[in-house]
């Protein structure tokens, strides 16, 4: 198999994954960047307003106790759920319909607030207009402030969300009520039997509940409901946190008091719920979103046991994340470290590609001989015709140095390219690079996609270049992967481009050594000495030295 095949289905395997071969949700629509806001709307048709966060990565409605509602996470950055008109007003079609759209609270509310003398989720309250709606995108957050009164208990909850990760930060206070409150977290969206798991402080396994079954775990350190990891997976994760919302807090450590302990009830299925108790004033932090390795490494959760295990083509991701991070680290740019990144690895994978492209080159060059020998048996079918045509196919193949078993050396480097694609896609870089506002998302501006197509060409023409009829043939498959190039994070669209540039110089470079080794083999020259004028001339063949 060509190299170029093998790219060409590298890039489908991507573009079904990106796609999620129909079962995740609409394609992303091309567009700028979704500028993080907040947006007052009756979102739900009920007597109040609700309180939308909007961002690149998910769109979470809370009504006006702090409740979520409704949280919409995108699988593809940057889909605008939200469509906004010219004339300022909003359209919440595609998040009421949810087709195709995983709510992870699947109309049940989390943020819920429950406890014996009056704290009721389901009953009614005196619901104050939030204030501190506030959006920081430097700082990467997005506040807000709740305040409701209820059974003679005001319970303040102080949010914050980071719109460029998963994870929300929430302060519940309650005053004039118990000394310790329920909090509730329903998931997640649609799954059946998510694994439902807690782990107490200093222990080494987390204990877990699958099916209709409830557990309690004391003095967590983190809960959690999880779907199979996977590009389209879920997980809404909880841990306890010492400090407040506005403020970076931190993990909170075993508490010296037990009444400050953070325990949880478990419960499995279909209508999984974690049941959180808490001190009167606690400060959780929530990870709702994708339960995919890169999100949940850059949010600090793959140290926490038992909650993600990388699979082999994940370790190699979690090396070259922190190759990234640690070249960040230098250069304090990411579009120079993607730069930088593709350089190395494609110096690492050139004594391979250098294999594969001289198998590639040589081919090319047998190409018409390997056609007339082709067209010599064409009609004859019988046994020993056939035989005779593999005989001379061999010999081809001796004279030319060719050895179809090449090919095989495209493998090798595959779990890496695999892993790198998983990588970048995921990342969130937080910063743009150029003219691009965020390495996240798709080129607004569509120039990436159509270098990607130039690029892409010209490598096919540089492999194909003694074939023209191959080279007509592929070339328009091309302007398929020119769609799904404009819904690729910029970041990989950078990737794919550069890494192609030095291939295809590689291919040329090549193509020019095998041409110079090729170019006597099968030429007649004259015998040395002389000859009788009447005696027909007597030619050799002259093979190149076989390299």
């Amino acid at each position: 198999m060509k190299t170029r095949h093998l790219l060409s289905l590298a890039a489908l395997g991507g573009a079904l994954l990106l796609t999620g071969c129909s079962t995740t949700g609409p394609l992303p629509t091309f567009g700028k960047a979704i500028t993080p806001e907040w947006i007052t709307t009756n979102f739900d048709g009920l007597p109040g307003d609700e309180y939308i966060a909007t961002s690149n990565l998910q769109d979470v409605v809370f009504n006006g106790r702090g409740e979520v509602i409704g949280w919409y996470v995108k699988n593809y950055a940057g889909t605008p759920y939200i469509k906004r008109s010219a004339d300022g007003t909003y359209d919440f079609s595609a998040l009421r319909d949810q087709k195709g759209i995983v709510n992870l609270v699947a109309g049940r509310k989390a943020l819920a607030v429950q406890a014996a003398g009056g704290l009721n989720p389901v009953a009614a309250a005196e619901v104050t207009a939030p204030t501190g709606l506030t959006t920081d995108l430097k700082a990467n957050r997005q506040d807000a402030v709740f305040r409701y009164t209820q059974g003679g208990a005001t319970v303040t909850k102080t949010v914050t969300l980071h719109p460029r990760n998963f994870k929300v930060d929430v302060r519940t206070e309650v005053a004039g009520g118990p000394e310790r409150v329920n909090l509730l977290f329903p998931g997640l969206g649609k799954a059946g039997d998510p694994r439902v798991q807690a782990l107490t402080v200093g222990s080494a396994q987390p204990a877990a509940v699958q099916g209709s079954g409830k557990l309690s775990v004391e003095n967590i350190q983190y809960a959690a409901l999880q779907e199979n990891p996977s590009q389209v997976a879920h997980a809404l994760i909880l841990r306890p946190q010492a400090g407040d919302a506005s403020s970076t807090a931190t993990p909170a450590s075993a508490p010296a008091d037990a009444s400050q302990a953070v325990n949880v009830t478990l419960a499995g299925g279909a209508q999984s719920l974690i049941t959180a108790s808490v001190p009167a004033t606690s400060t959780l932090e929530i990870y709702g979103g994708r339960n995919e390795l890169i999100h949940l490494y850059q949010s600090g959760y793959t140290s926490l046991p038992g909650l993600f295990k990388p699979n082999f083509f994940g370790q190699i991701s979690l090396y070259i994340v922190k190759f990234m991070e640690w070249l960040y680290g230098m250069i304090g740019n990411w579009g120079l470290v993607l730069v930088i990144l593709t350089v190395l690895l494609r110096a690492v994978m050139w004594p391979l590609m250098q294999a594969q492209g001289r198998t590639t080159a040589r081919m090319q060059v047998m190409q018409p001989k390997i056609k007339e020998i082709q067209e010599k048996y064409k009609e004859r079918k019988d046994l020993d015709s056939q035989r005779a045509m593999q005989t001379e196919m061999q010999q081809l193949y001796r004279d030319y140095n060719f050895n179809p078993a090449g090919c095989l050396s495209t493998f090798i480097p595959f779990p890496v390219l695999i892993a790198l694609w998983s990588t970048i896609r995921n990342f969130e870089f937080d910063s743009g690079f150029l003219w691009l506002p965020d390495l996240a998302i798709p080129d607004p501006f569509y120039l990436l996609a159509l270098v990607y197509l130039v690029v892409n060409i010209g490598q096919l023409y540089v492999m194909t270049r003694k074939t023209p009829d191959m080279f007509r043939q592929q070339a328009f498959i091309y302007l398929i992967f020119l769609y799904f190039a404009l819904t690729f994070p910029a970041g990989v669209t950078i990737y794919i481009i550069l890494s192609t540039l030095i291939g295809i110089v590689q291919q040329v470079l090549i193509n020019k050594q095998v041409e110079r080794e090729t170019a006597t083999i099968g030429q007649r020259v004259e015998k040395a000495g002389s000859r009788p004028t009447n005696t027909p001339k007597t030619t050799k063949v002259i093979d190149a030295p076989k390299k």
